[in-house]
């Protein structure tokens, strides 16, 4: 029988394991994992809370908070609007993937001024814009998107539950200049709707930002698991991908 290592295992079974994690990250050809964010932070600013990985790029300092683990994005009097930076992505697509709710309102939403709340940004460019719109039917909300537009330029067919939280997946075609939306999605051939077609190539994108405004209902939108990357497979999860040292005994 092999010896135990101080850890417990055979050695052996550290050759499987670390051939495995080698096999996952470089073996699988997908695209490269550009940010993760958990919001695991004590409650308060984010900006403040998360060591100045958000940072504040206009509105109020410090109103866009963190509680619970979620990033609370409020419309209304806060006006606080924050990015998380990336490496700049300059042609073919990128893709953040984010678990949203909306909390209830009492009644569904309802009002023609709607504003977005995500999106990608580069300086004041601001694209793949995911709005918050009122349902089609008999829900709650739904919600919409836009490629750079300040209404929301497709809308999701089917309507949403406040207090439900939905996974969210904007893609920003860069070369072409349009933005998608899936909700809720497994695989890329799932439903989605495209914002405008602009024709391209579009704007730069160096990070991701949450967005406080007036709307007309001054809704209050929960964020979480935030994943940012090259490839429409790495954000419907969110897991971060580490490369983390190891030795083999």
């Amino acid at each position: 029988m092999p010896a135990l290592t101080p850890g417990g295992d055979p050695p052996i079974r550290k050759y499987v394991l670390v051939a495995v994690a080698l096999v996952f990250v470089v073996g699988t050809g997908h695209a490269a994992q550009l940010g993760f964010d958990n919001f695991d932070y004590a409650d308060g600013s984010l900006v403040v809370n998360s060591a100045r990985v958000w940072a504040n790029h206009s509105g109020t300092a410090d109103d866009l908070l963190v509680a619970s683990g979620q990033a609370v994005v409020q419309h209304g009097a806060p006006s606080e609007d924050a990015n998380y930076a990336f490496t700049s992505q300059t042609a073919g697509s990128v893709y953040f993937g984010i678990d949203f709710s909306v909390d209830n309102l009492g009644a569904p939403y309802s009002g023609t001024d709607d504003e977005y709340f995500a999106s990608f940004r580069d300086g004041f460019a601001l694209n793949g814009r995911l709005y918050i719109v009122e349902p089609g039917a008999s829900g709650d909300y739904t919600v919409g998107i836009a490629t750079t537009g300040g209404t929301a330029e497709a809308v999701w067919a089917t309507d949403l539950t406040f207090g439900t939280t939905y996974r969210a997946i904007v893609r920003y075609d860069i070369d072409n200049d349009q933005a998608e939306l899936w909700i809720d999605a497994a695989t890329l051939a799932d439903t989605s709707i495209l914002g405008a077609a602009l024709g391209g190539p579009g704007d730069n994108v160096s990070s991701f930002a949450l967005r406080q405004s007036d709307s007309s209902e001054n809704e209050t939108v929960r964020v979480d698991n935030l994943v940012i990357a090259g490839g429409f497979d790495e954000v419907v999860v969110a897991v971060p991908v580490e490369l983390q040292s190891f030795s083999i005994e």
